[in-house]
This record gives C-alpha cells, structure tokens and sequence, in this order.
C-alpha cells in the first residue's frame, strides 16, 4: 500500500542542545588552532596549525549548513515506505551511499558492547532484511521509549518497529 499521500513523517530529531554543544566544541576548536597559528614560533608549526584552522572552519560552516539542508532529522519515513537516515554535506561529497530500511516489520537493536560514554548514548541499529541504519544515536531515551514514540509516528503507515533486547550473555 502506498503512503505517498501522507508525505514523510520526521521519526528522530536531533536535540538543540546536542547542535549547540557540536557548534561550541568545533568553534572552540578553531579558536585554539588560530591562537596555535598566530603565537606559534616556527614556520612549520604554523602552517600545521594554519591547515588545521582552515578544516576546523569548514567544519564550523558546515555544521550550520547541515542543520539548514536537513533541518536536525536523523530518521525521516519517506511517502515510499523506507526510514531513512537524510546525509550531510560531507556524506553527499564523500558519496557515501544513503542508509535506508523498508518492510512492514523494522528490528531495533542495541550494537554488541558500546561504553556509555558521551551524551548520544544510547545507540541502536534499525534493521530489515539485508539493510541497516547503523549507529543511531538516542541522546539518552531509552530504546523501548524510542520504538514506542516511532510506532506512534508510524501508526497507519503499514510499517512497525520492533525492539529486540540483547541477550544477557553478550
């Protein structure tokens, strides 16, 4: 059945705070390169510390195009049936292809061992046949929590997410 009329339904939005922490920490990091650059005493020292500015920059200028171009969606369900992960900039010049899932029954699970470190933890896999969404940051909702707010979202749209736990062993 097609969903073409319902248009993409937004299924994960990255949090503001989790945006402005990334700007602060990829300015922050420009600015130590610039301050490296101008007191730095050795012409070699400087032009590492010049290159280094320059990609921190970018990465700068690029955090906020990204933000304008995707609008802080990290799963988008499509009117043609799939959840997709939208690309940046970076993933759209390095042609890393679109990560993508479709079937009427998506598993939701948990990656093997990851430290529960940082504010994106936790991390789950969506999955379907052959195709995955890896590394799928939270931000710390509780996975069952984020199947039970997709599933909402995804009510009448002939697709469901399902949450595997882990097994206690691994």
């Amino acid at each position: 059945m097609s969903t073409a009329w319902k248009g993409p339904a937004v299924i994960l939005r990255e949090p503001r705070i989790a945006l402005w922490r990334r700007f602060g920490i990829r300015l922050a990091s420009a600015a130590v390169l610039f301050a490296a650059f101008w007191f730095a005493p050795w012409t070699w020292l400087e032009i590492v510390a010049m290159t280094g500015f320059v990609v921190a920059t970018l990465f700068v200028v690029l955090t906020f195009v990204n933000v304008a171009k995707n609008r802080r969606v990290m799963l988008t369900h499509t009117a043609s049936g799939a959840i997709v992960s939208p690309r940046s900039v970076q993933e759209i010049f390095l042609r890393r292809p679109q990560a993508w899932v479709a079937g009427a029954d998506i598993v939701v699970t948990e990656p093997g061992f990851t430290a529960p470190i940082g504010r994106a933890y936790p991390f789950v896999i969506l999955s379907a046949g052959n195709r995955r969404i890896e590394r799928v940051p939270l931000y710390g909702v509780a996975p069952e929590e984020f199947v039970k707010q997709a599933n909402a979202t995804l009510e009448g749209r002939g697709m469901r997410l399902r949450y595997v736990a882990p097994h206690p062993s691994e």
